[in-house]
């Protein structure tokens, strides 16, 4: 099932005037996205206020009631120009001929609030050509604009990074300003996607491989099929542990799918109410959704520059494509059975190190004591709320720092010897 239609599988660019060149564009700002914006009939400023309050960056223009036509489209960029937003714009003609692809860039390619097009979402490997082929199309007629295209979960396609490598070889990794894809980690009954970590893990080495930052899709809904859950809608803690372990796995762009509610799909399909409901109006969501993106925004000044080279996980069970640190890592967990991700950073730059630490729990806040390697001599913390480094419970005589977390909280930390 496509987004196209918009219905998620179960199985994105700097917020400037002036937009910046195609294809691993240097971008240096940590993005936030959203599909499902407010639909034709709620295009105003209260909705894009709120969008503009919760540090939102960019609209991908797909979902319930939205105008897919270059009418529809104009609109909607003319809004997010008056609050500075960005809008990837979907156009039915995307699925078109040369010349209807054409036509479709050159209606929009000069306007100042685009952020790309949106290409399709998830192609299998029978679509993934023609994908290729709209994007190195529509990149050839706009240098400037960014072509999106979502890919799939490692669980629904085989040879997942085979197939993912011929993407990147397909368009070229020049091409991409980010490697983006989708795995929905909450499912029924209180249990967590199987493969969440590995896809994670596999993007990760991914963009690492061929230096390309990548994209994930975040969870704010639940759905139901013929009236039994299938993906349960996630609490705030839920949501938390979504965020931070993506950000622990390097990923350099969030896209929460969706941000507008729709109840239903037809006779079949039904979900649950996202982060503003079908009237316009703030759900219990919106808060923490809000809370969230200001902290990866604040994060995100410090972890655009990273690359995620490692990443361990402590406890007694292990999930798919997961690993416990080994026995001289820099930084140890000295809580019997403790459940945390350990993320080990570096700016290639300047060769500075970081661990990012995650409690696994997104039911219950923990407090972690932490041995770290005893040439460090000083451990900042990156605040959240201000993105600048905080003195930390780093004690120099122990080499040992104690913290607490709340249910799927991660914290930052700079490492200097």
């Amino acid at each position: 099932m496509q987004r196209i239609l918009f219905i998620p599988s179960l199985v994105i660019l700097l917020l400037a005037i002036v937009r910046p060149a195609a294809g691993q564009k240097g971008n240096d700002q940590f993005l936030i996205s959203i599909y499902s914006p407010p639909p034709a009939t709620f295009i105003n400023d209260e909705q894009y206020q709120l969008m503009k309050a919760a540090h939102i960056d960019y609209i991908l223009n797909i979902g319930p009631g939205v105008t897919t036509d270059k009418a529809g489209n104009l609109k909607t960029l003319d809004m997010a120009l008056k609050h500075g937003l960005k809008v990837y714009v979907y156009d039915a003609r995307i699925n078109g001929n040369n010349d209807s692809i054409k036509a479709l860039v050159g209606d929009y390619k000069a306007h100042p609030a685009l952020a790309g097009y949106y290409i399709t979402d998830e192609p299998d490997s029978g679509r993934l050509q023609k994908a290729i082929d709209i994007h190195k199309l529509v990149t050839a007629l706009d240098n400037k604009g960014d072509a999106y295209v979502n890919h799939l979960p490692d669980w629904a396609v085989p040879g997942y990074e085979a197939f993912l490598e011929r993407w990147i070889n397909g368009v070229g990794k020049e091409n991409l300003n980010y490697l983006a894809y989708d795995n929905y980690p909450y499912k029924r009954k209180q249990s967590l996607e199987k493969t969440y970590f590995n896809n994670l893990n596999i993007i990760r080495t991914m963009g690492l491989k061929y230096q390309i930052k990548t994209s994930s899709c975040l969870q704010s809904f639940g759905m139901y099929f013929s009236g039994v859950e299938e993906l349960r809608r996630p609490n705030p803690d839920e949501m938390r542990m979504n965020v931070y372990s993506n950000l622990a796995y390097g990923v350099k762009n969030a896209v929460w799918y969706p941000y507008w509610s729709t109840i239903r799909h037809g006779d079949v399909i039904t979900m649950s109410p996202c982060i503003v409901d079908t009237n316009g109006t703030k759900t219990d969501l919106y808060a923490p959704f809000k809370v969230l993106n200001g902290a990866m925004k604040q994060l995100g000044k410090t972890l655009i520059h990273l690359d995620a080279q490692e990443v361990y996980h402590t406890g007694d069970s292990l999930w798919i494509g997961t690993t416990h640190p080994p026995e001289n890592f820099l930084w140890k967990v000295l809580d019997k059975g403790a459940d945390v991700i350990l993320s080990h950073m570096v700016n290639p730059k300047t060769g500075k190190e970081y661990i990012m630490v995650v409690n696994k729990s997104f039911k219950v806040p923990k407090q972690f004591t932490f041995q770290l390697k005893n040439t460090f001599k000083k451990v900042m913390e990156i605040s959240q709320t201000t993105g600048k480094p905080v003195k930390s419970t780093f004690d120099r005589s122990t080499h040992q720092l104690k913290a607490a977390f709340l249910p799927g909280e991660g914290k930052l930390y700079e490492l200097s010897e």
